[in-house]
């Protein structure tokens, strides 16, 4: 029997983001297929299977971008985008699987217009509520919503990355989706160590979304240092404007590792007391913080350490933290909270046990078999 050829759409480079992340975890095991991960990006990929089909859309300089804002999200109707649509269907796919972000909420529309087989949705942000988290979007964000609206009802079939996504598309749009997260095929820990450091290291991955939690957290940790003599170290891996603008404030705290190989990285995290992670208290930021699943948190299931999130009520990371003893949850931006939580964090003990268990909820197998059902496999 031949292979259910698939055509994979994000409007990003394969090898980036925690988008592509997700994909990447997905992909080697879904027997039976063959995928082809078309995308748009400045640069090509290395990755096999993958296939440049142009730059970015949208980005660049202001005009020309609220221009192609406009043909995108509000005409729905850009030529670039059917010149991309006629690549995927000349090389015949029974499946087509869009990204919904960006460029994609227009292409996969397309692609259902041009009469594709079969269209399956991955949504892994909500596009709406990002566009309402960024300057130049804010004004698209009701026509984001609508577009994103109309291809996930002109969709066969939705995957989301968390419970509370799925309840939120399900309330507004009348839309059922499943579950899809990063798959973790195998989750092991190394012996425990004591880390011989006299600072205490904490890690970061991937985007801080917003830089007044960051700079709070860390003023918090200065007012521990001059109080208690303890010395503190933030280190970031990836690429964070906030993080940026926070080693300047707070050089001896701060430091930006850079990209790094996940594995690499995950030896590193292995090596701090606690772990990062936050969303902001913007009220601007409430969709995207209650609905959205940081891919971040698999990475730091892998490192088996203990996690502080800052966050209001009702953000998914809490979800997480409430549903597995995995670390601590600080719900203000007082300083005072914040220094209780940190002081909280330096006593946590961590269960690999619990870990283990969050691992398979969240990053555990049915997160396969949900997407093979979607893409009319037969996984074993």
């Amino acid at each position: 029997m031949a292979d259910v050829r698939i055509a994979l759409f994000t409007p990003f480079n394969p090898g980036t983001g925690g988008g592509g992340v997700i994909f990447r975890s997905l992909i080697p095991y879904l027997k039976g297929a063959e995928v082809r991960w078309f995308y748009l990006a400045k640069s090509a990929s290395h990755l096999a299977g993958t296939s440049r089909l142009g730059p970015l859309i949208l980005g660049g300089p202001f005009a020309a971008d609220g221009m192609a804002s406009v043909r995108l999200f509000v005409l729905r109707s850009h030529a670039g985008i059917d010149e991309h649509v006629k690549t995927i269907l000349d090389w015949a796919p029974d499946v087509a699987w869009v990204n919904a972000m960006n460029e994609g909420l227009l292409l996969g529309t397309k692609l259902r217009d041009r009469g594709v087989k079969r269209l399956h949705v991955s949504v892994h942000d909500d596009p709406a509520g990002l566009a309402h988290k960024s300057r130049r979007y804010r004004f698209f964000a009701p026509f984001i919503d609508r577009c994103t609206r109309a291809l996930l009802k002109r969709a066969d079939t939705v995957d989301v990355v968390c419970d509370a996504m799925r309840s939120y598309y399900s309330d507004r749009f009348g839309i059922e989706s499943g579950v899809v997260f990063r798959y973790i095929h195998e989750l092991g820990f190394p012996p425990l160590e004591d880390v011989d450091d006299p600072a205490v290291t904490i890690g970061h991955v991937g985007s801080a979304y917003s830089a007044p939690e960051v700079f709070a957290l860390l003023g918090a940790l200065r007012s521990i240092s001059r109080t208690d003599g303890t010395r503190f170290r933030l280190i970031n891996f990836g690429v964070s404007p906030a993080m940026t603008a926070a080693e300047r404030e707070f050089p001896n705290i701060v430091e930006n590792a850079g990209d790094v190989a996940e594995p690499e990285v995950v030896r590193r995290l292995q090596k701090c007391r606690f772990l990062y992670s936050m969303y902001s208290f913007n009220p601007r930021h409430r969709v995207f913080r209650e609905t959205s699943q940081p891919t971040k948190m698999s990475t730091y299931l892998m490192a088996a350490k203990p996690i502080l999130a800052h966050c209001p009520e009702g953000s998914s990371t809490q979800d997480m933290l409430s549903r597995f003893k995995l670390g601590l949850c600080v719900n203000s931006m007082e300083s005072s909270e914040i220094v209780n939580g940190v002081r909280g964090m330096l006593n946590f003990r961590l269960d690999r046990d619990e870990v283990r268990r969050a691992a398979e909820y969240y990053c555990g197998k049915q997160n396969l078999e949900r997407l093979g059902a979607f893409l009319g496999l037969s996984l074993p």
